[in-house]
């Protein structure tokens, strides 16, 4: 069979090397279940044209391609071939064993292109220096508004006693009473009660830095690209606390996504000044230094070539919060948010949890290592590969 080549579309989705390197997938997946010949290199171009025709995007496309090689792996080559009746061949119900190449092939096509990253809040590494939305008075004092209850304070102040009163859950739409409710409290935006200003009071204004040139200021970005490592597929979850340097990272889980095995799961120890642990959400209720680490020590043990390098696919929910935290720059990466839309909002990874996986997360604190697996139970779902597969050839 001579080098097959995709057809000429008048839209691209992916550049055509993206495409070309995808028919060549398709061609050796065929071949595995077929002997090579000029039929197999026609269907695996129809294939990869009939992909490219239906997707909208870079992103679209790679999902697509990566559901087309997933569904002639389970098929054994026999999908989308039209039968002798004229009709499709219809999906075979049974899961098979995927191998360790075949997950990774699945896993590669759902990687989010860097642009997506960008729009998404991720540090590419390629965006300019921005400027983060501070009023400076004439002292020299930088004034903020606090993230939790909107009250424009003094940042060098931050540590001082002040009246922080908020309502520890988003409002969401009743369309019953059309107006939005408060699900921490069951206060609605039209009451006048006192508890409308919020149900939790604390002592501290707090911030978070929405700009890389700000967070920098704490600790620098480190990009991924130069560390040599082995291919790997890793899911991680950061937990985060308030601190009075902004918005810390003091906890990180990493999964091993073909073992399901816990391979790093420490306290870190943030920079500044603890306000708050966020203990109901974080799970942390106490950082002590012969239990914890440094955020140096920390990334000094994560990035090596058996963990964190420039090969590995990282996998997480939002994930640009994790990264954005560890002042990590990585280019490999599957966020389940992303991969599961819901219009302007992003999908919640306890609802995907049901929903997908009929997994119930997050009832009471959350757990780094919990929110972890059931990312990649989800993102297994998607790709339908088997959720209790451990063992890989």
């Amino acid at each position: 069979m001579g080098l097959v080549r995709p057809v000429d579309l008048k839209v691209q989705p992916v550049p055509y090397q993206v495409r070309y390197e995808v028919l060549q997938k398709i061609v050796k997946t065929l071949e595995r279940f077929e002997s090579a010949s000029g039929d197999t290199g026609r269907r695996a171009v129809e294939m990869e044209a009939s992909v490219a025709r239906k997707s909208g995007s870079g992103q679209s496309y790679r999902f697509n391609a990566s559901v087309l090689l997933r569904d002639l792996l389970k098929t054994k080559g026999k999908l989308p071939q039209e039968s002798a009746a004229g009709g499709r061949v219809k999906r075979v119900g049974t899961t098979i064993k995927l191998t360790r190449s075949d997950a990774m092939r699945l896993l590669e096509g759902a990687v989010v292109d860097e642009a997506i990253l960008a729009e998404n809040g991720y540090n590419t590494g390629k965006l300019e220096r921005e400027v983060e939305d501070l009023q400076l008075s004439s002292a020299g004092h930088k004034y903020t508004s606090c993230i939790r209850c909107n009250t424009k304070f003094d940042r060098l102040q931050i540590m001082s006693p002040a009246t922080c009163r908020f309502h520890v859950q988003r409002k969401r739409y009743n369309r019953d009473t059309r107006e939005g409710e408060y699900a921490c409290c069951g206060e609605t935006t039209s009451s006048t009660s006192f508890l409308a200003l919020g149900c939790k009071t604390l002592p501290h204004h707090v911030f978070r830095s929405e700009t890389f040139d700000a967070m920098s200021q704490i600790s620098p970005f480190k990009s991924t690209a130069d560390i040599q490592g082995d291919a790997n597929v890793l899911a991680l979850d950061c937990e985060m606390a308030f601190t009075s340097l902004g918005y810390e990272l003091i906890r990180l889980t990493v999964v091993d996504f073909f073992t399901s095995k816990l391979v790093f799961d420490e306290i870190v120890r943030p920079f500044g000044e603890v306000i708050d642990l966020n203990s109901e959400f974080s799970g942390v209720h106490a950082i002590e230094d012969h239990k914890s680490i440094t955020f140096a020590e920390m990334l000094t043990q994560v990035l090596s070539k058996s963990m964190i390098n420039g090969n590995s696919i990282l996998i997480g929910h939002g994930m640009e919060n994790d990264l954005n935290v560890l002042r990590l720059i990585h280019r490999k990466v599957i966020d389940t948010a992303i991969l599961y839309p819901r219009g302007k909002f992003k999908s919640s990874l306890k609802d995907l949890a049901f929903e997908v996986v009929s997994k119930r997360i997050q009832s009471g604190e959350h757990d780094s290592s919990e929110d972890a697996i059931a990312t990649m139970c989800v993102l297994k779902a998607k790709l339908e590969i088997p959720l209790s597969q451990t063992i890989w050839d």
